[in-house]
């Protein structure tokens, strides 16, 4: 291993950390949300402000990146790692915009099932991103990766046995696609917690 005067910088790992408890924070909100049937103007305000610190953290990850020289990881991987986190706090929004805009007021029974993987998997997903300060706990920052890809094949599962019951359940073509548009961008966050979750992989690949 080479030597050199210069000390990396670790406030990465720190923004992250921030970043993190916003996509658990948010992600405990829109269960609230879920839990009280109720997306109204005060309960979608409350994501947008946890979404709006989130952008904050991550411009100033992105800020950071341009004036450091030396990085804990390569630096394209940080910019990654930052985005795409960011994009789960972002569709977490888009799912909760849509369900005021369809006027949702009764959830789906099986919402409510996936709105459960979403949150575990978010949870898995920042107690391996907090790891990475630590690469000696290798093992268990993999293991909180392969519980999010779990529950990303759960939510699959799922999802295809909820949307094959709305078209044989009811009649109601407007009900069927609003269930429909929602339960697709639902499996969009589950896939997007999967795809940070192969960055993180790959960083511990690299860092071997």
């Amino acid at each position: 291993m080479g030597f050199t005067l210069l000390p990396k910088e670790y406030e990465f790992f720190d923004m992250f950390d921030k970043l993190a408890d916003q996509c658990i924070k948010v992600s405990k909100q829109f269960c609230i949300n879920v839990d009280n049937e109720n997306f109204n103007d005060e309960f979608l305000q409350r994501i947008k402000d946890i979404e709006h610190v989130a952008d904050s953290i991550t411009f100033e990850i992105f800020e950071k990146l341009n004036k450091t020289f030396i990085t804990p990881f390569d630096r394209e991987d940080i910019f990654s790692l930052a985005h795409e986190f960011d994009s789960i706090i972002d569709l977490i929004l888009k799912i909760s915009n849509m369900m005021k805009i369809y006027n949702i007021d009764i959830v789906n029974k099986h919402f409510v099932d996936v709105v459960k993987l979403i949150d575990s998997s978010i949870f898995s997903l920042c107690e391996a991103v907090k790891g990475l300060r630590n690469l000696k706990n290798s093992t268990e920052i993999n293991k909180h990766c392969a519980e999010v890809n779990r529950l990303e094949n759960l939510g699959d599962q799922l999802r295809n046995e909820a949307i094959a019951e709305l078209f044989t359940g009811t009649t109601d073509a407007i009900y069927i696609m609003k269930w429909k548009d929602i339960f697709q961008t639902s499996e969009k966050i589950l896939d997007q917690c999967d795809d940070v979750a192969k960055i993180i992989g790959s960083l511990i690949v690299k860092q071997a």
